[in-house]
């Protein structure tokens, strides 16, 4: 064996003997939450392109589809105005 050999027996050694950090008891139920939050947000993102890919769908088919021809109204319309109201029965 050679002196680098040696060497980091010793310090395989040490290490092993060195107590262990208590960080890692609870790595687990951390390691478990990043997954989940990284699922949600993966969740998210597909939803958010199927939203995305049904607006351009929708709006493709809208422009692509037949539309009826522009007529200009035959009189104004205004809005609230009946037929009976005063202004009209007058004539004005």
């Amino acid at each position: 064996m050679s002196d680098l050999d040696q060497l980091l027996g010793h310090v395989r050694a040490q290490i092993r003997d060195c107590p262990t950090d208590p960080r890692l008891l609870d790595m687990e139920g951390t390691v478990m939450a990043g997954v989940a939050s990284r699922r949600e947000r993966a969740v998210a993102r597909r939803s958010l392109a199927l939203a995305g890919i049904v607006a351009i769908g929708i709006g493709w088919i809208g422009s692509v589809g037949p539309g009826a021809p522009a007529q200009a109204a035959s009189r104004p319309v205004m809005i609230g105005m009946s037929d009976y109201a005063p202004s009209r029965l007058l004539g004005q």
